[in-house]
């Protein structure tokens, strides 16, 4: 899909090839959503894929690869750090690791989750924004069935293995939840970015519960999940010692082509539609005085929608797949369909039946988005604030740092 949108110019020497003018058309995949992610201090997103340019490199339905001008598309977008510790991650074996962590440091990308040893794939990402100590800490629950090599000088994926999988090479949950308390002690506020739990499930189950309350008793601010594919539930929680912090257990797909033919239809039942919902999430930090701590201040979502035309494109119209702000889509259906019905109205037939089907389509997505937006919103604590336009935009807040997490599925 986006080879179908890239743009292109002339090369600038003679015998070259053409110079790509949006990322070999990633720009167009993230291009909705990247005003928003550049309002961050720090924009992340789950990287669930690896990445090498490696024309020999092996994909198909659940082995993954992209290119490196994808990486360059989410730099532009406004992403600033990737979690790399998801079950894709050994996709292209562990020379793609490397790979992969030499494209992200030729962009400038921050990353965590994997690394090419076992201490570096579990070595925080810490940064100071706006004199605010920020920490990030990325692993997995899932590997497709890998281990961890023998040696620990080799590549490495931060892997936590169910019991299941506990003959694969990882670390315990009680590993993890130390290495956490280590890397909260580094900085003023630690995110955990985990890859966890079962595919469409609507809900956590105990394991991740306790694991995401532990983490936050060891010190994070934040737990911020990924891996079901579905949306499950954000919650606060609040430390024996009365520190608030924040779980979203999944945040869903973000760019994804499952569920291509979904079509909203009242009545039904939608769950299918369930892996095309998604959500921005914001959170913000603040130290309110001087040397004081820093603390979870404000948090909002932003529902989207991973729009597909697979259902309605025209023949040769190319494909589209995008994650698209809901409450913007709305706003430019209403006046789309304003503007409609200030027309005068048509005489000829063959204009009215078009006026007709334009007026229908234009319904059919507003019902879609309306529906989808109030199935995210039942995932969020009551009282949640959902952002509004003006948190759209960036806000410079004194001694505040601002996270925009969007969520993992399929190459994020």
């Amino acid at each position: 899909m986006a080879k179908e949108h890239e743009r292109t110019a002339p090369p600038e020497k003679e015998g070259e090839l053409p110079r790509s003018l949006n990322n070999d058309g990633w720009d167009h995949v993230f291009g909705p959503i990247a005003d928003v992610l550049r309002t961050a201090d720090v924009g992340v997103v789950n990287l669930e894929t690896p990445v090498t340019d490696n024309p020999k490199a092996v994909t198909r339905p659940l082995l993954f690869n992209a290119p490196s001008s994808m990486v360059r598309a989410l730099s532009a977008a406004g992403v600033k750090l990737v979690s790399n510790g998801n079950n894709h991650a050994r996709d292209q074996h562990l020379e793609g690791i490397l790979e992969t962590l030499r494209h992200l440091d030729a962009t400038g990308l921050y990353h965590v989750g994997t690394g090419a040893s076992q201490e570096a794939a579990w070595e925080p990402v810490v940064m100071e924004v706006k004199g605010v100590r920020l920490g990030f800490l990325s692993f997995t629950r899932w590997l497709n069935g890998f281990s961890n090599p023998k040696d620990p000088s080799e590549a490495h994926v931060a892997y936590v293995p169910y019991p299941e999988h506990v003959k694969n090479r990882g670390v315990s949950t009680e590993y993890v939840v130390e290495r956490a308390r280590m890397a909260a002690a580094r900085c003023d506020v630690l995110i955990v970015l985990v890859h966890w739990g079962a595919e469409y499930a609507g809900q956590p189950n105990p394991t991740e519960k306790k694991l995401a309350r532990a983490l936050i008793d060891a010190g994070a601010g934040a737990v911020i999940g990924h891996h079901p594919h579905v949306l499950q539930p954000v919650e606060s929680y609040t430390t024996a010692d009365g520190r608030k912090g924040l779980i979203a257990y999944s945040l869903g797909n973000l760019v994804a082509n499952q569920s291509r033919f979904y079509a909203y239809k009242p009545g039904k039942s939608d769950k299918q539609g369930d892996t095309r919902d998604s959500m921005l999430l914001r959170v913000s930090f603040i130290r309110r005085e001087e040397g004081g701590a820093v603390e979870l201040d404000e948090v909002s979502a932003l529902p989207v929608w991973i729009e597909n035309n697979a259902t309605t494109r025209k023949r040769k119209e190319a494909r589209n797949i995008q994650p698209v702000l809901i409450d913007r889509e709305v706003e430019a259906i209403v006046e789309r369909m304003s503007l409609l019905d200030a027309r005068p109205e048509p005489t000829e037939r063959k204009a009215k039946v078009e006026a007709k089907k334009e007026r229908a389509v234009l319904e059919q997505r507003l019902a879609t988005q309306k529906f989808r937006r109030e199935r995210i919103l039942k995932m969020l604590p009551e009282g949640f604030e959902v952002a509004s336009p003006q948190l759209r935009q960036r806000v410079e807040p004194t001694e505040s740092v601002v996270v925009t997490a969007p969520p993992g599925g399929a190459a994020q």
